[in-house]
């Protein structure tokens, strides 16, 4: 008889939202497995709570194993109610919104004081007898907070307190009253629902569970085992101890009590009873246990695999919060093996032997996995729900039927997947075939070592066998070398060719013409390449043998009728017409080969590259190649000229560079390029170590120069982890200890100030070897601490970006609120875009791991172009809405008009004009010298008197007054206005000020000084009134007055703090392209604001265009436009600071990477202006678009910052989460709407019914 499906009684259904909220009592007691609460002591370890107990079973679920136990609550009854101490404030807010008279909402505002307190600023309008009344929190010795209602004494009359009877008690006639827990659980309860609705509008919401009434007693398995006696365990730690104070003083609280309470006893033990709940609820969850490693050791067991209690209780806690792993994974060192295919994975067959796939058997595969039975390559087998052992003697007993279960070993051709940690970028995780061997490594082609940036130096890779259909499909879908051949950061292909690979090609190419022999060995390497007829068939040097030409075998390897055309090959149907044989340019034309191959295809470039690899390796291995010490000299005449270069280096490391932003350090580094190049000329043309260097790159060839040349210069002053303090101190250290008798810096040779003139071949001296040193421990220490911001910024990418998908319609959507990011992604035709980018392609993640590996490349490789990379995308994507008035947001770029008048450098001059507008100079700037002189007799007025005086002069140089413009009556004017302000001042200095007499002459007589001078007097009568000595005055003339009248402008704005000239290219980040004409370049002006001159967003902007009326003629003001990205935003819009996230983001990472997709940066800037506010990906700028796009997503919340805040605040809000995003999805077991789990609605096309 056949079995009957069963219909199950339980309905299957899925989560579709969650909704917080403060817990009440009833759902509390609800929860509980005991209807009867914990009373004493004793029940805190009552077996109803479950598991781990001292012995026995768990009395509420009835089982013995911790891993069947989920584990039970209980809960305390309260003989008082108290506050929760984490919504007092929420409880604030909430009852200074209504009047707590009619409880109605009060109409107006809510203020709130210094001290805590809200207080509605109109009153309630039907109980205007009450006035305003404020809610106030107060915090008791004990940190108790509680509720204290206050009103003005112009309300206070007989019974005002009155109304509130009906909620507790009638108490105080006083100006304060405090709010009793039991009055506020009654007003929440009293709360019509006309009165909630209009609270759920401005975002409060009444929950009586704010107020406790019973306290939840959490299971024994959340509680941390403190000791293990070997076989059982004591479940005890601190919220033990915490909650048995809690039962001493609710059992206190009810032996004190004899009748009813009044008003003060319900105050003191609500007040007693709270702090004791807020001791145990802060410290609840946050003690760890003992690190004792023998508290987690194997018990006493007799038997062996038998584990204590404990180490079950920590695997339960590991699986549950911690583990990620998987049965069905393995982890291996892998090795390199250039013969197998670029998607195939070689697999040590101990490994296969272990690890099991499962099958169902079939009547499509039942002839199949009959011949693996037959054959014991199936480990067990599933009939009904009994497993069964393949033993070795099984062999023609065993019949399979459909419907069982096989689980049989891994076999060559079978799907795994494998991931490199850390995944930090989608071609981290690939899927490959298998093969089968005897040897103890994982193998893989080299080739695809670039996409996991791993190399065969004892490199470990993960590998998971999946073993669901949906999950092969998936891993083949998603994760197929095919499907990943394109590099997600560019657009690049993935596969590089690189070392030996490399390697090969050149002396692959370097052959050109090959004996048949050698054709015939390399062709059997690479099957299914055929030969093609010989390119010479006779010829006199190799014994009238023909000649294979290197051309043809790689033309062989091609796709049939071919053709392509690029700047260093061409291929016509099939026929190679041009090759760039150099061997400098052969890997690129190489390259530029397997993308045209790969635009017919992704099989067709994976061939092409089985088909040739496996050529180049052979040939190497019959060629072999081999250095020797002649490849390692380099010409003495060169090391020679390079090292007096290096000496004249040393004098710009003793002076102090003029500009700080451009220290001596990289201008040394600069003209050290053009010795490393030198040494890398001769190397190139002369060594063999030439095939191993790629010239094109600055890293190779310093790594070349360092082992022959010289090792360069090794400390730096700035932008890095150690201080200058240390290159200061081991310059002292090499003038001491080997330069003594040096008494000039200047003088010092190039190692004393880190640049090093040896190379590793020639040795290095013990200086010269601890500088070294520290250079590297450098990068040491950069690769651990400085890897803090790029990994909070990828966490803060990830944190939205992961949400960000494209949907069947073509759009980028947001998962969590379906909101519209971008119309369309990418370019070109829709079938171009689909083949690329199909539908639930994860475009934000990859976006935001595009973004983060440069943003790492930066921190790990300091250099001065990087640093200004990794700072410019800081301030563009981790921009803030408020205003902090930093000098981002105080700068202004301002572009030249274009005059048209033929003539040359005419904006060079408006630069010039606009600069020396703005510029502000001080008088001290014209100063050459300042003294002071006493004088018996003064003139006043062209009349001599006799009376004695301190006259103070400045002379100035009057060749930069007249560069100025300035006459001296103009600075007497200026230095007259800036005393004048100062006249007010309060004191002796302001009486001394008013005492003040001014003048300026154009040659000043003191020591025959042919120099204008400015003079300031006080005459001895009106000072000696004021100072008690004469060499106060002296000291007020020379320490207030006079540094009073230096910092004087004489010229310019005073609100301008800079104006300099800069040249500003298209590659700039500030740069405003010119509609009218194309330039490469031009002259700008950059201006920096005073800080008092721009205290809101704007100002800056305002107050240097105001700063420019008199020159606004020689300014491009369309072209102008402020620094800071959120002024761009405040001034021009939020399409133009769009714009400029793109265009500053592709400037940063362009200085660091080789390039990066704009279509990931557009995602971006279109992520951050979605809701029409420049939004950074920081806590603000996550709330803010959380708050614009409407939606609640309180787990993701939480990932970003403290989760138990993030919680009680969606508590508080009654936050419900649709569980749309990735973050939630993965939480409560949805299917992520991403890849294959893109969600997609079928609609009804209506049209079609009318026909």
């Amino acid at each position: 008889m056949e079995e009957q499906e069963i219909t199950p009684l339980v309905v299957d259904g899925s989560i579709k939202s969650i909704q917080l909220s403060i817990a009440n009592d009833e759902e509390i007691c609800t929860y509980s497995v005991n209807e009867c609460p914990i009373t004493n002591s004793s029940q805190l370890d009552n077996p109803f709570l479950g598991l781990p107990l001292p012995s026995g079973r768990c009395e509420s679920c009835g089982t013995a194993d911790l891993g069947q136990c989920e584990g039970h609550f209980g809960y305390i009854e309260l003989p008082v109610p108290v506050f929760h101490p984490s919504h007092v404030s929420e409880l604030r807010h909430l009852l200074s919104l209504i009047c707590l008279k009619c409880l109605r909402v009060k109409k107006g505002k809510v203020n709130i004081n210094k001290g805590g307190e809200s207080v509605s600023t109109t009153p309630c309008f039907y109980c205007k007898d009450l006035g305003g009344t404020g809610v106030k929190e107060v915090k008791n010795s004990d940190g108790v907070v509680s509720l204290l209602l206050r009103t003005s004494k112009k309300n206070i009359n007989s019974g005002f307190w009155n109304f509130l009877s009906r909620y507790g008690f009638t108490y105080s006639e006083g100006t304060s009253r405090p709010l009793l827990p039991i009055e506020v659980l009654n007003i929440l309860r009293a709360i019509p629902q006309e009165t909630k609705r209009k609270l759920a509008a401005k975002g409060f919401f009444p929950q009586p569970g704010a107020i406790i009434l019973h306290l939840p007693v959490p299971p024994n398995c959340l509680r941390v085992p403190e000791f293990s006696d070997g076989t059982s365990v004591i479940s005890y730690d601190v919220s033990h101890t915490l909650l048995n104070r809690v039962l001493k003083k609710i059992d206190l609280i009810k032996r004190s009590r004899s009748g009813t309470p009044n008003f003060e006893s319900h105050e003191a033990e609500s007040s007693d009873l709270q702090h004791a709940i807020m001791q145990y609820l802060i410290l609840r969850g946050t003690t760890t246990g003992p690190q004792d490693p023998t508290r987690y050791a194997l018990g006493n067991t007799d038997k062996a695999g038998e584990r204590s209690s404990t180490k079950q209780w920590l695997e339960k806690m590991k699986t549950l919060f911690i583990s990620k792993g998987s049965g069905f994974s393995s982890r291996s060192v892998i090795t390199g093996d250039p013969y197998i295919g670029i998607n195939v994975i070689g697999l040590p067959s101990e490994i296969a032997k272990q690890i099991t796939f499962e099958e169902r058997v079939t009547v499509h595969n039942m002839a199949r996995l009959q011949d693996i039975v037959d054959k014991r390559l199936c480990v067990t087998y599933q009939k009904g729900s009994t497993s069964y052992a393949i033993s070795a003697g099984a062999r023609g007993y065993t019949h399979l039927r459909v419907g069982q279960i096989v689980n049989r070993r891994i076999m060559d051709g079978d799907l795994v997947f494998v991931n490199r940690p850390p995944s930090t970028h989608k071609h981290s995780l690939q899927a490959f075939y298998v093969y089968v061997h005897e040897d103890h490594t994982v193998k893989i082609n080299p080739l695809i070592c670039s996409p996991f940036g791993a190399d065969f130096d004892g490199d470990c890779i993960h590998i998971f066998y999946p073993q669901s259909l949906p999950a092969k499909a998936e891993a083949l879908e998603l994760f197929s070398v095919e499907k990943q051949l394109i590099n997600s950061y560019n657009g690049t292909l993935s596969l590089q060719v690189a070392h030996d690979t490399l390697l090969g090609l050149k002396f692959l190419l370097k052959h050109f013409l090959l004996s048949k022999p050698m054709s015939q060995q390399l062709a059997m390497h690479s099957f299914p390449l055929r030969l093609q007829p010989p390119a010479v068939l006779k010829s006199c040097k190799s014994s009238s043998r023909p000649l294979y030409s290197v051309i043809h075998l790689i033309q062989s390897a091609l796709p049939t009728l071919f053709e392509s055309d690029g700047d260093k090959h061409e291929v016509v149907r099939g026929e190679i017409i041009r090759l760039d044989l150099d061997r400098d340019s052969v890997n690129g034309a190489f390259s530029e080969i397997v993308a045209s191959i790969f635009s017919r295809g992704s099989k067709e470039a994976l061939q092409f590259m089985d088909i040739v690899q496996p050529m180049m390796m052979e040939l190497l291995n019959v060629e072999g190649f081999s250095v020797s010490l002649r490849d390692f000299i380099v010409p003495k005449g060169t090391l020679r000229s390079v090292k007096k270069s290096i000496d004249r280096q040393a004098f710009l490391l003793s002076t102090k560079s003029p500009n700080p932003n451009q220290p001596m350090d990289l201008r040394v580094e600069g003209y050290l390029r053009s010795c490393k190049q030198a040494i890398a000329d001769v190397l190139i043309s002369s060594s063999d170590l030439a095939y191993l260097m790629d010239t094109k790159s600055d890293s190779s060839i310093t790594k070349v120069v360092q082992q022959l040349g010289f090792l360069g210069l090794q400390l730096y002053r700035q932008d890095r982890f150690y201080s200058k303090d240390l290159v200061e101190d081991c310059l002292s250290t090499y003038a001491n200890r080997y330069a003594p008798s040096i008494e000039d810096p200047s003088n010092y040779p190039p190692e004393a100030y880190g640049l090093v003139r040896s190379s590793f071949y020639d040795g290095l001296n013990p200086f010269e070897e601890l500088v070294h040193a520290i250079s590297a421990r450098e990068v040491i220490v950069r690769s651990s601490r400085g890897l803090t911001e790029p990994g909070t910024l990828f966490k803060n990418l990830m944190a939205v970006m992961r949400d960000v998908v494209i949907c069947y319609d073509g759009t980028v959507r947001n998962m969590c609120s379906n909101s519209i990011i971008q119309f369309a992604y990418g370019e070109g035709t829709e079938a171009a875009r689909i083949q690329l980018s199909p539908p639930g392609e994860p475009v934000g993640v990859l976006a935001a791991t595009a973004i983060s590996k440069p943003a790492y490349s930066a921190v790990l490789d300091s250099s001065q172009s990087n640093n200004t990379s990794w700072e410019l995308m800081k301030e563009v994507l981790l921009t803030r809405m408020s205003y902090k008035n930093e000098g981002t947001d105080r700068r202004v770029i301002l572009f030249m008009n274009d005059c048209f008048c033929g003539k040359k450098f005419c904006k060079e001059r408006a630069a010039l004009a606009v600069q020396s507008c703005l510029k502000k100079v001080k008088l001290g700037d014209c100063t050459t010298n300042f003294l002071i002189e006493y004088q018996k007799e003064i003139t006043v007025d062209g009349i001599a008197e006799t009376t004695p005086s301190l006259v103070g002069h400045i002379h100035l140089d009057k060749v930069q007054l007249q560069r100025l413009h300035k006459s001296m009556d103009d600075v007497l004017q200026r230095c007259q206005d800036s005393i004048g302000k100062n006249k007010k001042k309060k004191g002796t200095l302001g009486q001394l000020l008013r005492k003040l007499s001014l003048s300026a002459c154009e040659c000043c007589a003191m020591e025959k000084a042919n120099q204008p001078c400015l003079q300031f007097l006080l005459s001895e009568e009106t000072s000696t009134s004021t100072c008690e000595t004469f060499e106060q005055i002296v000291r007020v003339m020379s320490n207030s007055i006079s540094p009073m009248l230096l910092d004087t402008i004489i010229k310019g704005d005073p609100r301008i703090s800079d104006a300099k000239i800069l040249w500003m290219g298209p590659e700039e980040i500030s740069w405003v392209r010119n509609h009218n004409r194309v330039i490469n370049g031009e002259v700008t002006v950059e201006v920096l604001i005073e800080k008092d001159a721009a205290l809101t967003s704007g100002d800056a902007w305002g107050t240097a265009i105001d700063a420019c009326i008199p020159v606004i003629d020689l300014i491009d003001v369309k072209r102008s436009t402020p620094y800071g990205i959120q002024q761009v935003k405040e001034l021009l819009g939020i399409s133009c600071s769009f714009e400029q996230v793109v265009q500053r983001l592709y400037m940063a990472i362009r200085g660091v990477a080789k390039g990066v997709m704009k279509d990931h940066l557009i995602v971006v800037a279109n992520n951050m202006t979605c809701t029409g506010n420049l939004n950074g990906f920081n806590t603000a700028g996550y709330k803010a678009m959380f708050r614009s796009l409407k939606i609640q997503v309180p787990f993701t919340e939480a990932t970003l910052y403290t989760p138990l805040k993030c919680f009680d605040r969606a508590a508080e809000k009654c936050y419900s989460d649709t569980l749309d995003s990735a973050v939630s999805s993965c939480s409560w077991g949805k299917h992520v709407a991403l890849g294959t789990g893109s969600a997609f609605q079928i609609l009804w096309d209506k049209k079609q019914d009318e026909f």
